[in-house]
């Protein structure tokens, strides 16, 4: 049973449901006074359905991808394998669809149109992992969009966006994910090549993929300060001047200088810590 459990990710999970009640509550401070939460303005159950089917829809996601993923995982973390090695794609199949299917239903529940949002990102969750993933941009694309998504979805929880500035932090959580996810590209060279996967760090080279998520990751600090300049919040100026906005330019001079494997993973890390810490700021603007 632990096995089912660690293949869908919990600890990914669990920030993504933290990543959206942030956003609930950040959505629902008043407009006089930003440390007041307006409770009033979350909508139940459409808050918990909705988070559900987010929750669901990405574990059968993590699922599916590591059925198709027996080849490189083998190869770039044979270690860390489950599928294919713990259990096999006949159990994990049934495993998939469940899921999905439960996160299908909590998206109908909060709403037609969450229902056929939810439809189709578990087509294209399917289809990353089947086809897209191997490539060129199109993998890292979708997996940015669907970080950014995490965000809008939660916009479906509250009656009224009074603050949050959904648009700009779902776009400084894409361009963070693209950066991030570029890196892993490189990490996962090995795997990929002989896969047969066209991605961008085997089509391009690892320093064109290093100077492509060096671009990924300045537009979301210059995001980062264009919502300072919006906010106008001097609490918000502190964090980021003193948190977010170091993190993004440490991980700019990482990337500059690593050549191996481990230094992008631990780079890979460092842009998941960063993602998470600023998602935090949207309660200071």
């Amino acid at each position: 049973m632990f096995s089912y459990w660690k293949i869908i990710r919990p600890n990914n999970l669990l920030l993504t449901v933290f990543t959206q009640f942030l956003f609930y509550l950040a959505a629902s401070r008043s407009t006089e006074n930003a440390w007041v939460i307006n409770l009033d303005n979350f909508r139940f159950p459409e808050s918990i359905t909705a988070t559900l089917a987010c929750l669901f829809i990405a574990a059968g996601g993590y699922v599916i991808n590591d059925i198709f993923d027996k080849h490189t995982d083998s190869i770039n973390k044979p270690h860390k394998q489950i599928a294919h090695v713990e259990k096999s794609a006949k159990q994990l199949y049934p495993y998939y669809l469940l899921l999905t299917a439960i996160g299908l239903i909590m998206g109908f529940l909060t709403g037609l149109g969450m229902g056929i949002l939810c439809v189709a990102i578990g087509v294209l969750l399917y289809f990353y992992s089947s086809d897209f993933k191997g490539e060129f941009i199109m993998g890292n694309l979708l997996v940015s969009l669907l970080a950014g998504m995490v965000v809008y979805i939660a916009s479906r929880g509250v009656y009224e966006v009074q603050r949050g500035m959904f648009a700009e932090f779902a776009s400084i959580a894409f361009f963070l994910t693209f950066g991030r996810e570029l890196i892993k590209d490189i990490q996962d060279e090995k795997g990929d090549k002989a896969q047969g996967y066209q991605t961008f760090a085997v089509t391009q080279g690892q320093s064109k993929t290093k100077v492509a998520a060096g671009i990924m990751i300045t537009f979301a600090t210059a995001l980062t300060i264009w919502v300072g300049v919006q906010s106008q919040n001097i609490l918000f100026w502190v964090f980021s001047g003193v948190i977010t906005i170091p993190a993004m330019a440490y991980i700019l001079y990482k990337i500059r200088l690593s050549t191996e494997i481990c230094h992008f993973a631990e780079i890979s890390k460092w842009l998941k810590i960063t993602m998470f810490v600023g998602l935090l700021s949207c309660l200071l603007t």
